[in-house]
């Protein structure tokens, strides 16, 4: 059998930069939707305003540590997944900026297409 990758040589994570990058408010609209809640709803458990929490579901305002805390009592989603979700949503944005700028510098990107032996 032939695969383009044995299981020693993989691409490293580091080496993927995504298309685009996705906010956590994205995902925080998914679990409302799930939950059927309304935005208003969470907010007022948050203590929050509801411009705010517009502004984060639409990807304008990011996830505070305290926000974190506050989603995980009202949700029971942990403040470490919200906070490991905006970070990496944080070094998204950058690797997809860089990506952008190498390109348009017309540098090239490590390609990393290796053969496995059969």
């Amino acid at each position: 059998m032939l695969t383009l990758f044995s299981s020693k040589e993989r691409l490293p994570a580091n080496d993927l930069v995504p298309g685009s990058a996705m906010h956590p408010g994205e995902l925080l609209k998914d679990e409302l939707e799930a939950r059927e809640m309304k935005q208003i709803e969470l907010a007022k458990a948050l203590g929050i305003a509801k411009n705010i929490m517009s502004e984060l579901i639409g990807g304008k305002r990011n996830i505070t540590p305290e926000l974190a805390v506050r989603l995980e009592d009202a949700l029971g989603i942990k403040a470490g997944f919200w906070m490991k979700y905006q970070v990496a949503y944080e070094i998204d944005k950058i690797r997809v900026k860089n990506k952008k700028a190498m390109e348009k510098a017309d540098i090239p990107t490590k390609t990393k297409v290796q053969m496995a032996s059969i």
